[in-house]
């Protein structure tokens, strides 16, 4: 004879799913017991409610956290079953986009940490053209001015719903001739693979003709390379014609060792 009532222990089994997983969607509601002893306090499952905990089961395997879980089982038709399995589809298909970029950015910072020769592999190159997300401000061009520069871009990239796809530069615009450094026109800029529609802080970046080196060390110490790049510019034909830009390769994100970062300076150059 077919029982009626199936203890939490016999659920278990039969579902195979772990007796406390069961007393918790008891407290939350998801799975309430059809009948609980007075005395004993025991929980008593009908017979069609086994098939609501394989039901639970599969829309955790499906992805579905528990509040979405209590919304299919409250509407629980095909025509609402293919809606929120294509809005399932559709939120997978963005993680995994999200996850793809994230391992490109993450294998672009171990690139990153295997330069060892120090060398400034002083060269001639093309900037690529790209979108970025800016910020560009006066201030000071220290530690702590960055810190907020940096900060102020990481919000406003959550704002305007954008994917990072490379590492944080900063454009220097003063002339250094007349250059401040507690009141330093500096925009700090990323690459994104998405632009916002009409975003007034993303706009057209790159192609251009740099001449290109690698600054090891502190930031303190960059004019030694630029000096170095000067001095090629000089040798090789070229002349400046745009503001320097630097690109953070590994910073105070991947190290606390200002000695470890490497920093790639960039000058927009033409032939003279």
């Amino acid at each position: 004879m077919e029982k009626e009532y199936y203890t939490v222990g016999e659920v278990s089994k039969l579902c195979d799913i772990p007796v406390r997983t069961l007393h918790y969607y008891d407290e939350i509601g998801l799975l309430i017991p059809a009948k609980k002893d007075g005395d004993t306090g025991y929980r008593y499952y009908a017979k069609s409610q086994l098939l609501h905990v394989n039901i639970i089961k599969q829309f955790k395997v499906q992805g579905y956290n528990i509040k979405e879980i209590k919304e299919r089982l409250a509407n629980h038709t095909a025509s609402v079953s293919r809606e929120a399995l294509q809005q399932k589809l559709s939120e997978i298909k963005e993680d995994i986009e999200g996850l793809i970029l994230l391992e490109k950015r993450l294998e672009y910072y171990l690139n990153a940490l295997n330069y060892q020769d120090h060398q400034p592999h002083i060269h001639a190159d093309k900037l690529p053209p790209m979108k970025v997300l800016f910020i560009r401000n006066k201030g000071a061009a220290d530690p702590v001015g960055f810190m907020k520069r940096f900060a102020g871009l990481e919000a406003l990239i959550k704002k305007e719903k954008c994917n990072a796809v490379g590492p944080v530069m900063a454009v220097y615009y003063d002339d250094y001739h007349v250059y401040d450094p507690m009141n330093a026109d500096i925009e700090v800029c990323v690459p994104v693979q998405e632009a916002g529609e009409g975003s007034d802080y993303i706009r057209d970046f790159g192609n251009v003709e740099v001449v290109s080196a690698i600054h090891y060390g502190p930031y303190r110490n960059e004019y030694q390379t630029y000096g170095l790049m000067m001095e090629w510019m000089e040798k090789e034909g070229f002349e400046m014609c745009g503001n320097a830009i630097e690109k953070y390769l590994i910073d105070p994100v991947l190290t606390e060792h200002e000695e470890e970062f490497i920093t790639e300076l960039l000058i927009p150059v033409r032939k003279r």
